[in-house]
């Protein structure tokens, strides 16, 4: 089985820090709209994306957030379901959530065969690269540009 890590900011929706956003949510179709009037909006295409991998891949979260406020958000999206052992966490190490994820993934009795990262930003991936040393990294709007280009890349590795 293969792993598929995912990012959240900048990389599955089109908001910078989604810990910014105040409760209570309002969500219209792809957009969730804070107490102050804030919007974070699903970019294209994610909805179908997260449908086709789940059937291909054991889906998860590495995220530099407050789970306790982003975790509404994914719940509000109707998205949140799509994750094992997802890790929101208020700190840059997901190397660290990664490995994680691989051993809680483990004890379960998945034999993972590879990890595939997918991310805005590069600035973990050295970090990731000591602890998941196979991991395979896509640089979401660089190397893919639209998350049917990103299915097509997974279908190509």
């Amino acid at each position: 089985m293969r792993l598929l890590v995912l990012d959240l900011d900048g990389t599955l929706w089109d908001h910078e820090d989604a810990s910014r956003l105040v409760p209570p949510f309002t969500v219209n179709g792809n957009c969730v709209i804070d107490d102050y009037g804030e919007e974070l909006h699903l970019f294209p295409g994610v909805r179908e994306f997260l449908e086709w991998a789940s059937e291909r891949f054991v889906l998860s979260i590495a995220s530099w957030n407050v789970e306790d406020l982003v975790r509404p958000i994914l719940e509000a999206l109707e998205i949140w379901g799509y994750f094992r052992h997802p890790k929101i966490e208020g700190h840059p190490n997901k190397a660290d959530m990664i490995r994680r994820t691989l051993e809680q993934l483990e004890i379960e009795g998945y034999e993972i065969s590879e990890v595939i990262y997918v991310d805005d930003r590069k600035i973990h991936l050295r970090d990731i690269r000591r602890s998941v040393p196979n991991v395979k990294f896509i640089q979401m709007w660089v190397d893919v540009k639209s998350f049917e280009e990103l299915k097509r890349k997974l279908e190509g590795l």
